[in-house]
C-alpha cells in the first residue's frame, strides 16, 4: 500500500436499482450516528477519569470508574462503530438510521441509569426497581445494536459474512448474558445475589472478555492493517483469534456458573491462546506496515495506541488466567484489582482512544480540509502521551493490588490526565466540523 496522508476510508457502498443501474448508498446519517456514539463515549471516558480521582468510598471501590469506562464508554462506542464497521467491511448498505440511534441511545442511557441506581442506594448491589429499569434499558439497547449489526449482513457475500456474523453475534450474546446477570443482581433477585460469589466472575468474563475483548480483537484484524497502511489478509492466525476469543469466555463463564473448575481453567487457557494469536497478528502487521510521508504524529498516535493495547491485553489475559487457575470456580477465580489496570485501562480504554484517533478523520463527516485539521489535532503530543499512559497503567498494575495509596494516586493522576487530554483533543477535532461545510457524500 502506498504511503498517503489520508488513510483508506469506508468503502463506497453500491446497490442496484430496478434496471440494474448502480445507486450509491447514502452513508452520511450513518457517519453522524457513529460520530455521536464516539462523542458520548468520550463523555463517559471523561467521567471515568474524574471518578478515579475520588475517594474510594465515593467511587465504590473500583466499581464506578470500571463501569463508566466499560459499560458506558466502551460499550457505547461499540454500539456506534460496530454496525458501521460490519457494513463497511462486508460492503453492504448499513442498517436503518432509526435502529442505529436506538442501539446507541439504549446502551448509553442504560449505562448511565445503572450508575445512578447504584449511587442512589449508597452503593448497595440491590437497587430494586430502578436497577431493573436501568438493566432493561441497557438490554434493549443491546438488542437494537444486534439488529443494526447483523441485519445488513444478510446481503453480504463470501466468508466475511460468516466471520463477522459469528464474531459480532457471539460478542453481543456474551454482552446480553453478562448484562442480564448484572441486571438480575442490581434488581435484587435473590438467587443471583445468593450466588454472586460465582455469578460475579461469570459476569466479568462475559462482559470484559466475551464482549469487549472479542469485539476489539475481531475488529483489529481489519482495523490494525488499515491503520498501519498494509493489506488486510485472512490467515490461520486471524481465524485462531476469532475462534479462541469466541469460545474462551463462554467456557470460563459456564464453569463459574456450574462451579466446575476444569471448565474455568480451559476457558481461560483458550482466551490466552486468542490473546497470543492477536499479538502474533500485530507483529505481522508491523512487519508489513507502510511508510507514511505526512501526518506522522497522527499515524503514530493511533498505531502505537493500538499496539500497546494489544500488549496490555496479553498481560491482562495472563493475569486473569493465573487467577482463574488458582481460584477455580469460586469467588477467588476473579480479582478486579488485578484486572483493572491491564485489561480495563491498558486494553479497552487505550484501544478506544486509539480507534477514535484513526476513525474520526477517516470515516467521520466533513471535508478533506476538515479531516486534515482533525488529524493534526488528534496527533498532538503523540509520543509523550502514549509513553505517559503506559507508565500510568504500569504503576497502577503494581500499586492497586499492593494497596499503596501514594503509588495508586500517582498512577490515577497520570492515566486520568492522559484520558482527559484525549477527550479534549477529540472535542477540538469535532469542533472543526463547524468551520467548514461537510463534503457531499454520494
Amino acid at each position: 500500500m502506498l504511503p498517503t496522508s489520508a488513510p483508506p476510508t469506508a468503502p463506497q457502498l453500491v446497490t442496484l436499482g430496478r434496471r440494474g443501474a448502480p445507486i450509491p448508498s447514502r452513508r452520511q446519517p450513518d457517519r453522524w450516528v457513529t460520530m455521536a456514539a464516539i462523542g458520548i463515549a468520550a463523555i463517559f471516558v471523561a467521567l471515568a477519569a474524574l471518578s478515579m480521582l475520588l475517594p474510594s468510598a465515593i467511587r465504590l471501590g473500583w466499581w464506578l470508574p470500571l463501569h463508566l469506562l466499560l459499560a458506558g464508554a466502551a460499550a457505547t462506542a461499540v454500539a456506534g462503530v460496530m454496525p458501521f464497521f460490519s457494513a463497511a467491511v462486508a460492503s453492504v448498505p448499513a442498517a436503518p438510521t432509526a435502529i442505529r440511534i436506538a442501539g446507541v441511545a439504549g446502551v448509553a442511557t442504560g449505562a448511565a441509569l445503572v450508575v445512578v441506581s447504584r449511587i442512589a442506594v449508597s452503593g448497595s448491589i440491590d437497587a430494586g426497581p430502578l436497577g431493573f429499569v436501568a438493566g432493561s434499558v441497557y438490554l434493549l439497547g443491546v438488542g437494537a445494536v444486534a439488529l443494526a449489526t447483523l441485519l445488513p449482513l444478510r446481503a453480504a457475500l463470501g466468508p466475511r459474512r460468516a466471520v463477522l456474523a459469528a464474531s459480532y453475534g457471539i460478542a453481543l450474546l456474551c454482552l446480553g448474558l453478562g448484562a442480564g446477570l448484572g441486571t438480575l443482581a442490581i434488581a435484587g433477585w435473590g438467587p443471583i445475589l445468593d450466588a454472586w460469589g460465582v455469578a460475579k466472575p461469570a459476569h466479568g468474563w462475559l462482559n470484559v472478555f466475551g464482549f469487549l475483548s472479542l469485539v476489539i480483537g475481531a475488529s483489529l484484524i481489519h482495523l490494525l492493517p488499515t491503520v498501519a497502511g498494509t493489506r488486510i489478509e485472512r490467515s490461520r492466525t486471524s481465524m485462531t483469534i476469532i475462534g479462541a476469543l469466541m469460545a474462551g469466555p463462554l467456557v470460563a463463564a459456564a464453569g463459574f456458573l456450574i462451579r466446575f473448575d476444569p471448565l474455568v481453567m480451559a476457558g481461560s487457557a483458550i482466551e490466552l491462546i486468542g490473546a497470543l494469536a492477536l499479538l502474533s497478528h500485530a507483529f505481522d502487521v508491523v512487519a508489513r506496515r507502510g511508510r507514511w510521508t505526512t501526518d506522522a504524529p497522527w499515524h503514530r498516535m493511533s498505531l502505537l495506541s493500538l499496539l500497546c493495547a494489544i500488549g496490555w491485553f496479553v498481560v491482562g489475559t495472563v493475569v486473569a488466567t493465573v487467577v482463574a487457575w488458582r481460584g477455580g470456580a469460586t469467588a477467588h477465580g476473579w480479582d478486579t484489582a488485578l484486572i483493572l489496570a491491564p485489561v480495563a485501562l491498558g486494553w479497552a480504554a487505550q484501544a478506544l482512544t486509539g480507534s477514535w484517533t484513526h476513525l474520526v478523520p477517516s470515516v467521520g463527516p466533513g471535508s478533506p480540509t476538515v479531516h486534515a485539521r482533525q488529524r493534526r489535532i488528534l496527533g498532538t503530543g503523540a509520543l509523550p502521551r502514549v509513553a505517559a499512559y503506559q507508565v500510568g497503567v504500569a504503576v497502577l498494575m503494581v500499586a492497586v493490588p499492593a494497596s499503596s495509596a501514594p503509588a495508586t494516586a500517582l498512577g490515577l493522576v497520570i492515566v486520568a490526565g492522559c484520558l482527559g487530554i484525549s477527550v479534549v483533543l477529540l472535542a477540538a477535532a469535532v469542533v472543526q466540523l463547524r468551520r467548514s461545510p461537510p463534503a457531499p457524500v454520494a
